[in-house]
């Protein structure tokens, strides 16, 4: 039986999209009758979780912090000890002295366009080496792969612009709303949810998510319509975040602006149905994974057109220029002019929309390519 590694560490949601991505894929791997013998690499604090979650998979604790000098030791040595026929990266950071045969998951090539201190929350002398270490480790995976595994269309283009590479070594691999999006919402009480109009943006609050363009646009609105429009930001607490709340401070924002950390799934999906629209303003994205679950959430879907958005989202979304915050206005002026009765043909359709990805679908593509390897 073949032997395949599958580096689980980002596993679980303190790890945002990735983490999500990581969880779902498995998961649905899991569910799949196999031929393969699959060992999961895990962080320490969630090999128990996993050991639960799979009982067939061997699951193997590692003692390495991400994008570290020691990964780059640790993880080539316990894998000189598995001696598997595949390994399967879900993220970029392959260490560099491997080169048996891996397949790589690039999300994106967000840190090849967003440059500079303000993208970083290290010191401005470690920041250089800090990229080169990224540049380095990044090309390696991107090169020395088998396949490279692609959220979307703009991402396998995005990574051609940078990389000579053959179109074929790149498979495009969709990702999908979780299935807990598409049930009926909590009845139990949510205490984010204001007793106001509110729009609400989930993800990290790194620059390139175009934050503060939508703090100034939400308050452009406000004056414009006199509307007591509230937004509610969900983001990981943590550099950027502390960041963002300044910035929102020096807007005099904080009366209307609500940043919250850590949230379940199930106040997410309440969040998203109650709102008066999810909106997204970024300026980079991979594929987009929490339009997708406000669409499941039921509730309407106001996009930035950067990037790979339209892509996904297809004719699901209200698209503006998330640079010009008049379009974003725009839009907002949209979602509130809706009649009850069109909201909810939009969101039916949309909703509808949204269970044709599924990671089910997303795991027999990347069995597929596994297949392609091993069978070579």
């Amino acid at each position: 039986m073949k032997k395949i590694v599958i580096d689980a560490r980002f596993f679980g949601p303190s790890h945002t999209g990735l983490g999500r991505y990581t969880q779902s894929l498995i998961s649905a791997i899991y569910s799949n009758p196999s031929k393969y013998d699959f060992t999961l690499l895990s962080s320490p604090s969630q090999t128990r979780t996993l050991k639960k979650l799979f009982p067939k998979f061997q699951v193997i604790s590692v003692k390495a912090k991400h994008y570290t000098f020691i990964e780059q030791i640790t993880v080539p040595r316990i894998l000189k000890k598995l001696k598997p026929d595949l390994v399967h990266f879900l993220h970029f950071n392959v260490p560099i002295t491997y080169s048996k045969p891996f397949i790589v998951t690039i999300h994106d090539l967000i840190k090849h366009h967003s440059k500079g201190l303000a993208t970083t929350t290290h010191w401005p002398m470690i920041y250089p080496i800090k990229r080169f270490g990224y540049r380095l480790t990044i090309d390696h995976a991107i090169k020395a792969s088998k396949i490279i595994c692609t959220p979307s269309e703009w991402v396998k283009k995005d990574i051609l612009s940078f990389y000579s590479l053959k179109p074929s070594k790149i498979k495009v691999t969709l990702e999908a709303a979780q299935q807990d999006f598409f049930k009926p919402t909590s009845t139990k009480p949510n205490d984010l949810i204001p007793d106001k109009p509110y729009l609400v943006f989930t993800g990290n609050a790194y620059p390139h998510k175009n934050l503060v363009q939508l703090i100034k646009a939400v308050q452009a609105y406000r004056l414009k319509s006199k509307q007591d429009l509230q937004l509610i930001i969900i983001t990981a607490k943590d550099a950027f975040y502390q960041r963002l709340r300044v910035q929102a401070n020096k807007l005099e924002a904080l009366n209307f602006l609500k940043i919250k950390g850590y949230s379940t799934d199930q106040q997410i999906q309440s969040l998203y149905h109650h709102s008066l629209a999810f909106i997204t303003p970024s300026l980079q994205e991979g594929f987009g994974l929490p339009g997708l679950e406000a669409m499941a959430s039921k509730t309407i879907v106001l996009s930035s057109d950067k990037s790979c958005l339209p892509e996904i989202y297809q004719q699901a979304a209200h698209y503006f220029d998330p640079q010009n915050i008049d379009s974003i206005v725009k839009a907002i002026t949209w979602a509130n002019k809706l009649t009850p009765l069109k909201r909810q043909q939009i969101i039916k359709t949309n909703y509808l929309y949204a269970q044709q990805f599924s990671w089910e679908k997303t795991a027999q593509e990347t069995l597929k390519a596994y297949e392609t390897l091993l069978c070579l």
